[in-house]
């Protein structure tokens, strides 16, 4: 268990260098300039922190694709609760989303369907997985019955 800590760690801090680079890209093509003039460093600052804190929740948070007594499905679904409610309280506090903007379902829905069909490959990863697995053990049984 100390090794999934330790994985989850350093996913974590990954995904918080991953997060802030992501948040500088949405800065970037306004001009870092024009929101230092308009909300000042403090609010740059947050805006990075606050983008490095959803990319490590989500990166550290894949480490549950590990825990091999959980199913697939569990483990999707799991995931997507923490990333979905991180990026919720993070996007609607720091007024990235809005309830009146159209843009902000349409961003939760597409990750929705991102995350249905990163299940679904997964799936269908998994089950040729097993259909190998399977292969060669039959192959290897047959090969024993024949000695």
């Amino acid at each position: 268990m100390r090794e999934f800590w330790k994985k989850t760690l350093i996913m974590a801090a990954i995904g918080f260098a991953a997060g802030i680079l992501v948040g500088l890209g949405f800065l970037l093509p306004h001009g870092v300039g024009a929101y230092y003039a308009e909300y000042g460093a403090g609010w740059i600052a947050l805006h990075l922190g606050m983008s490095g804190l959803l990319g490590a929740v989500n990166m550290g948070s894949t480490t549950i694709y590990d825990l091999e007594q959980w199913g697939l499905l569990r483990c999707t679904l799991t995931h997507f609760l923490i990333a979905m409610s991180c990026l919720c309280l993070i996007g609607f506090s720091m007024g990235w989303f809005s309830l009146r903007d159209p843009v902000t379902l349409g961003i939760l829905a597409i990750c929705v369907v991102g995350y249905f069909i990163i299940w679904r490959i997964m799936c269908l990863r998994y089950q040729r997985e097993l259909r190998r697995i399977n292969k060669a053990l039959k192959t290897w049984k047959d090969a024993q019955d024949e000695e």
